[in-house]
């Protein structure tokens, strides 16, 4: 007799996944250690899969997921046909107790809200204003051309030195780093700060994650996140407000307006979205949005998708409900998006500042040869 196949995706994982596997981080759908692999902070729990539906896991290390079924396997050592059959007739672990899920490497324990908060004071008092022989101006002047070291904001520094560890906890050594301080309206305090490791050169630091991708930039663990917070990259004060997501952009608005409306950078576009900002200090918000990549995203209510699922570029979406959330407050708001996919406005900056010198550079020529021809006619004039 065939047995009957079970539909994994019909169960109601978060409450059966518990019988099974006891990890605070993997049944809290946080990012943690991978049971396949070495990855420290790489794995988690997706409750809600886009498209597939169901629940599963996703690994970055990995590089793979899959159903919460070979997760529950692999931590217990259960076979799966023993597996499936309690699946089946809805004999959970068969009322054992569940497995404590031990990481493949140790994990550091995590530091209470009051200590982390510490850290981020500690780190950010330890830290200095820029300097034009630091690393981190080598590396902002050279990435932004036309920026001032005049024009830099409070919520930027610069640290001589923060260690830096990998994915897997490994000591790379320490490196100098500009600091970005992330407040919300009405802070004194920073909600999180994000790092950029360096070398003494003004480099990136040449870390990469499993993806392949630069790890040079790292968030400072913190009990809120960003939640909203920005930062103040110029001292300008104007009535203007520019958003960014991240900050070389928003230094490549300072450059291109010489610092005559302030601008401030909010780590990424989902927490563009978010801003906590006193907004009764501006009248106009210009909204820098990035051209993403399309990706899948369920569907909230009112937005029309097929399957409970729509199509968004991210960076377009996050500005699109902040824009709309700030014109009832009857503000004035424009947002700039890039026309082609992953081209931020730092990278057209360069160009226009190119094309910028360029005219100039003509236009200073032209100058001195009209000055030459002058003075040579003055010249045949005396000579007559």
């Amino acid at each position: 007799m065939t047995k009957e196949r079970v539909d994994v995706n019909s169960i109601d994982w978060k409450n059966v996944l518990p019988l099974y596997v006891q990890d605070d981080k993997i049944l809290s759908g946080k990012w943690g250690p991978c049971p396949f692999c070495t990855g420290s902070s790489t794995f988690r729990v997706v409750w809600e899969r886009r498209g597939k539906g169901g629940s599963g896991w996703y690994c970055a290390k990995c590089g793979t997921g899959a159903d919460l079924v070979s997760l529950i396997h692999e931590v217990t050592g259960k076979p799966l046909p023993e597996l499936y059959d309690e699946l089946r007739e809805k004999r959970y672990n068969q009322g054992r107790a569940p497995t404590t899920f031990i990481p493949k490497i140790p994990t550091r324990p995590e530091k209470s809200p009051e200590e982390q908060r510490a850290t981020l004071r500690n780190t950010w008092e330890s830290s200095l204003p820029f300097t034009e022989d630091s690393p981190v101006w080598k590396y902002l002047s050279h990435r932004v051309p036309g920026l001032r070291i005049e024009w830099l904001g409070p919520d930027v520094r610069y640290h001589p030195g923060l260690t830096y560890r990998n994915s897997d906890g490994k000591y790379k050594g320490r490196f100098p780093v500009m600091l970005q301080r992330l407040v919300a309206g009405g802070d004194k305090l920073a909600r999180t700060l994000q790092r950029l490791y360096l070398t003494p050169e003004g480099q990136k630091v040449p870390f990469v994650d499993e993806k392949g991708k630069s790890a040079a930039k790292k968030q400072m663990p913190s009990p809120d996140g960003p939640a909203g917070g920005s930062t103040r990259l110029n001292n300008a004060v104007s009535r203007t407000l520019a958003l960014t997501e991240g900050s070389e952009t928003g230094f490549a608005v300072v450059a291109k307006h010489e610092n005559k409306i302030e601008v401030r950078s909010m780590l990424d576009c989902g927490n563009l979205s978010r801003a906590d900002i006193d907004w009764c200090r501006y009248d106009t918000i210009f909204i820098y949005a990035d051209r993403d990549r399309e990706q899948e995203k369920r569907a909230l209510k009112g937005e029309d998708g097929e399957g409970g699922v729509i199509k968004i570029r991210p960076g377009e979406y996050h500005a699109g409900i902040l824009a709309e959330k700030l014109r009832t407050m009857g503000k004035r708001v424009i947002v700039i998006a890039s026309v082609q996919e992953g081209v931020d406005f730092c990278d057209i900056w360069k160009l226009q500042y190119e094309r910028r010198a360029q005219r100039l550079a003509e236009r200073a020529v032209r100058q001195q040869e009209k000055e030459r021809l002058r003075q040579q006619a003055q010249e045949f004039r005396r000579a007559a």
